[in-house]
């Protein structure tokens, strides 16, 4: 990866970003460009007042850490989402990062988060950040349905965490197991198991990836509940996940469960698209 852009907020939660973004730069030899939208709906004296002062604002924050050397700085005037997303474009940015998404709770319900818009309109790699950056990733966890996007997602926390320990998971949903009966270990079971299983090898060969990526072990459970458990047990620091191939008109363009992953990350979140 050769371009990070980060985009901020200038609050507390973008900080830590900034700074994931600048250590990863770092290591990557990569340029890192920081990013802050002024919103254009201000009128334009003021709203160029505030681009200028927040610039330097930016500029100060980021001389100030310890790895902001070489990072270009920018604060731009325009509607935030669209000016992130075609700056990435402009850039050309491997990856692009952001902070937390601020709760709002009756909303959230209604409509997507801001956070959901970038990934989605940015067509990056992208990377929320949630902890502080005072460490290299070192356990990534993955869980694959076998799409082009999980592909990306592996490849790139691998690109991103070189060192880092990966736990590749493929998680089979017994479908009306109350109904008919089926558990872990049982005849549908095995047979699902034995499907994934060959799944697994035709989506490596077409996707190029290499054999430690596509050690992807099929586990039993639904995906929320198979996650779960891995994150208690395995105790990930970031968390690399497909978007889906559904359609344009889902009720969660990203799908449901990254939707829900976005809007209360347990960890760091890498998000690919196919």
């Amino acid at each position: 990866m050769r371009v990070f852009l980060v985009a901020t907020d200038l609050s507390e939660r973008s900080d830590r970003a900034v700074r994931r973004a600048l250590r990863l730069a770092q290591q990557n030899d990569a340029t890192c460009h920081v990013l802050h939208v002024v919103d254009d709906a201000l009128p334009r004296d003021l709203a160029e007042t505030v681009r200028s002062g927040a610039e330097e604002r930016l500029r100060r924050f980021v001389d100030a850490q310890p790895n902001g050397k070489g990072a270009k700085v920018a604060a731009l005037i325009g509607d935030p989402i669209v000016t992130i997303a075609e700056a990435a474009r402009a850039r050309n940015a491997d990856i692009v990062l952001f902070g937390l998404h601020r709760p709002r709770p009756f909303l959230d319900m209604l409509r997507e988060t801001t956070v959901e818009r970038l990934v989605r309109l940015s067509r990056r790699p992208a990377l929320l950040v949630r902890d502080p950056a005072d460490h290299d990733y070192g356990r990534i966890l993955a869980p694959v349905s076998f799409s082009g996007a999980c592909a990306t997602a592996l490849d790139a926390a691998r690109k991103l965490a070189p060192k880092a320990e990966i736990s590749a998971f493929h998680a089979i949903h017994l479908p009306f197991a109350g109904l008919t009966h089926e558990h872990p270990g049982g005849a549908m079971d095995h047979e699902l198991t034995a499907e994934a299983e060959a799944t697994r090898s035709t989506w490596c060969a077409a996707q190029g990836l290499s054999e430690e990526l596509c050690a992807v072990t099929p586990v039993t459970g639904s995906l929320g509940a198979v996650t779960d458990r891995h994150i208690q047990d395995f105790k990930p620091d970031l968390i690399a996940l497909g978007t889906h191939t559904r359609s344009r008109f889902s009720t969660h363009p990203l799908g449901g469960f990254a939707a829900a992953l976005l809007r209360a990350p347990p960890t760091d979140l890498l998000l690919a698209h196919p």
